[in-house]
């Protein structure tokens, strides 16, 4: 049961942490804003345009600054219980650091989870709308040219699908070249205009079939039928061309199989479904690794505690970082790459708990 005590510190602890989520989304949004506004100009976006994009960002803002307003929330808490001796007072009543913070770690908790929902159905819906306004505008044009244009697959182990795009509200796929191929030759290929998705198979109006079967040359025009192709449906062909973090987490992890069954290589997507996990995690691994830290430095100095809260928070995008990029480029397994900052900072935590606190 919480008492008066934890009623104070979690009074004081939630009204710090919403005054920084303010602050530091704040200043994300204006500093977006600035790099953006050239390319709303161009672009000859309206207010109403602006207004949404702004509107479809917020939610991942937020997501960002969430970690870092608990991080900066708790060391600037305990620093000023420190301050105002209220730490010496508490502990002289025979109280422990973990019953003292007891209400800062479960409201974490809880935190933690909230931030796990928000992330998977709230930021991964705003960030494909979102998306659509950037694929209308054209306004991404840092990213643009690293940007996915074709969709190529492999079904099976020697043939090849190759997609140019793909509109997933008419579920019509345009420009489709179907490759077999034996012993590094090409023995027959399908071109295609368009395909359409029709009741579990693809519906080609017009297709043209060539063979090149025992040396010989053949090919022939081939009307209104259907070709089955091996997983390769609407809803993978849409989550091809988006990103990981424009699926939430149960989609992703729907998706990962499918392709899996293609023998396709899904590092990518395996990371980005663990740092789902582990990112939420992070609020809850911040705010320990910052109340351990704290009492370590002993300091009640206010810009102390700003360059430890940096401090923490810049070191654990710095691994998450790293951590993502190796495990993309499978230098680590997806698991531990998205668990590395975490991991990081919890020997942190155990190794400045036993050397300072204990």
């Amino acid at each position: 049961m919480f008492n008066l005590i934890d009623l104070y510190i979690l009074k004081r602890f939630s009204s710090r942490i919403l005054f920084l989520l303010i602050t530091i989304s704040s200043i994300i949004l204006i500093t977006n804003l600035v790099e953006m506004i050239d390319n709303f100009i161009d672009a000859e976006m309206n207010r109403k345009e602006i207004f949404n994009y702004y509107l479809y960002t917020l939610p991942m803002i937020i997501s960002y600054a969430l970690p870092m307003a608990v991080t900066i929330a708790t060391v600037l808490s305990i620093l000023t219980y420190i301050k105002n001796n209220e730490l010496i007072a508490i502990r002289s009543l025979g109280i422990n650091y973990f019953r003292f913070t007891r209400s800062i770690i479960i409201f974490s908790i809880f935190i933690s989870i909230f931030h796990f929902y928000f992330e998977n159905n709230i930021v991964s819906n705003a960030n494909r709308l979102k998306n659509k306004i950037v694929r209308k505008y054209n306004i991404d044009k840092k990213n643009h040219k690293y940007k996915k244009n074709n969709f190529i697959e492999d079904i099976d182990n020697n043939k090849s699908i190759l997609i140019t795009n793909y509109n997933n509200k008419t579920k019509t796929a345009n420009k489709i070249i179907l490759k077999e191929i034996d012993n590094n030759n090409i023995i027959s290929r399908i071109d295609a205009d368009k395909m359409t998705w029709d009741q579990g198979s693809w519906y080609f109006e017009e297709l043209l079939y060539r063979n090149w079967k025992n040396k010989s040359n053949s090919f022939r025009l081939i009307k209104d039928t259907s070709i089955m192709l091996q997983n390769i449906n609407p809803i993978y062909l849409t989550t091809e061309f988006i990103e990981p973090e424009h699926m939430n987490y149960f989609e992703l992890k729907s998706f990962i199989k499918t392709k899996k069954k293609n023998a396709g290589n899904t590092n990518k997507w395996e990371v980005g479904l663990h740092h789902k996990l582990s990112y939420a995690t992070s609020t809850l691994i911040l705010t320990i690794t910052s109340i351990i830290l704290s009492i370590a430095l002993r300091n009640s100095n206010v810009s102390y505690g700003i360059g430890l809260s940096l401090l923490i928070i810049t070191m654990y995008y710095v691994i998450l970082i790293i951590g993502k990029n190796l495990g993309i480029e499978g230098v680590l397994p997806p698991l531990i790459s998205a668990w590395l900052a975490n991991i990081c900072l919890l020997v942190v935590i155990i190794y400045s708990y036993k050397q300072y606190v204990f």
